[in-house]
């Protein structure tokens, strides 16, 4: 009893604060209450002891990627910031990554079966329904100057996240649900994914769903054309389309199709970062530092300026190279080559087994791959982190008696 009220605990307070992005945020106070300071010690409390009564860790070529990838993180991080500096940015980062990301992903691997991952998963899912919820009635807008939608603690792009998080885990989870209402669901994520007016999880998802298609093409082909044809039936026959780019930024996740301007911006943009993240890789192949990826790039091209709220490549890998340099990226090339085999063999090991989670975790981890090279940093791919725990977990992902 006292361990399935550590493991529930864990779980409930783990997922608020990968909801959260923080250990700690002055925003979430009621009545002089700071929430998520009431969250975080439920979530220490748990979580060190699930960590430190941990025995017997076996290694695998994965598993000692993922750690390894984490421990360079930890300790190049001040050893750089003694020659580069601290920024408050890349502080926060790491403090969080270090106390959220790492220890959630030790106990998912170490101490998880079957059952906690799907408990887990029905808690995310109850947070994705949360956000939804919350942006539907104007309580999750960001501070931004457009006023996209948001999260808790992070911005559109990270709401979008999540929207696909939930659209995914709907459609592939073996989940006992109403089909009316999961398809409900499934529409209202989609709808608020497209009002966050974030390009990157909807191209994501795109792709995802391009990568399904082609891995069961005879069994969904059908389906997914009628579907298709659907959707263009309403959109032609109706005035949906000029009612749905009144609502929220709609109108921006197409903004690089139907605007010749906004597409040349977002392109330039991303090109700036990735020839200011290779210069500073070829000059300071080590590593600059958490956060210190835009002021050592302005101090390296004084006169082609990144501006002060663009504080990351928005490419994984080139804040890996560029922040914890190229020791640090190798190892995260390898883990996500390793990830993605394994995930795939065992999709394919239990593709007969209904309850299999394997197929849904295959797909969410591409969903959140694809996110993190367009549009992500480390920070903000906690859930690609969790994703990648899941799948790693040694224990067969399926009802034990269907082993």
């Amino acid at each position: 009893m006292k361990n399935k009220i550590l493991y529930w605990t864990f779980i409930i307070s783990a997922c608020g604060l990968l909801a959260i992005g923080r250990i700690y945020d002055a925003r979430l106070s009621i009545f002089g209450i700071n929430l998520v300071s009431i969250l975080s010690t439920f979530y220490f409390f748990s979580c060190s002891y699930l960590v430190f009564s941990t025995r017997n860790i076996v290694f695998t070529k994965t598993k000692f990627l993922l750690y390894f990838f984490y421990l360079s993180v930890i300790i190049f991080t001040p050893i750089l910031w003694l020659f580069f500096g601290v920024t408050e940015f890349g502080y926060i980062n790491y403090i969080n990554f270090i106390f959220i990301i790492v220890p959630i992903s030790f106990v998912v691997i170490e101490r998880f079966d079957r059952k906690d991952i799907l408990n887990m998963l029905y808690i995310l899912l109850s947070v994705v329904l949360f956000l939804a919820l919350l942006s539907s009635v104007g309580l999750s807008i960001s501070d931004r100057p457009d006023g996209r939608l948001a999260t808790l603690g992070g911005g559109p792009i990270v709401f979008a996240r999540w929207m696909g998080l939930g659209i995914i885990s709907l459609i592939l989870l073996p989940i006992e649900i109403n089909k009316k209402y999961k398809l409900f669901f499934i529409l209202l994520f989609l709808l608020m994914a497209f009002s966050s007016g974030s390009r990157g999880p909807i191209l994501s998802l795109i792709v995802t769903s391009f990568v399904y298609l082609i891995l069961n093409f005879n069994k969904v082909f059908i389906k997914f054309s009628l579907m298709i044809g659907v959707i263009l039936l309403i959109f032609l026959s109706t005035n949906l389309s000029s009612e749905l780019s009144n609502l929220g930024k709609f109108d921006r996740v197409f903004m690089n199709v139907s605007k010749k301007g906004g597409s040349l911006k977002s392109t330039s943009t991303r090109a700036k970062f990735v020839t200011s993240s290779l210069n500073m890789i070829k000059n300071y192949p080590l590593g600059v530092g958490s956060g210190n990826w835009q002021p050592i790039s302005n101090e390296l091209r004084p006169n082609d300026l990144t501006p002060d709220d663009l504080q990351y490549p928005h490419n994984i890998f080139l804040e890996v190279a560029c922040e914890y340099g190229v020791v640090s990226l190798l190892l995260i090339l390898f883990l996500f080559i390793y990830v993605f085999y394994l995930s795939f063999i065992k999709m394919k090991k239990y593709k007969k087994h209904k309850t299999s989670l394997y197929k849904a975790l295959f797909y969410l981890l591409i969903f959140f791959s694809f996110n993190s090279l367009l549009s992500g940093m480390l920070n903000d791919s906690r859930l690609l982190f969790l994703v990648m725990s899941f799948i790693i977990v040694s224990k067969p992902l399926i009802k034990v008696k269907e082993c």
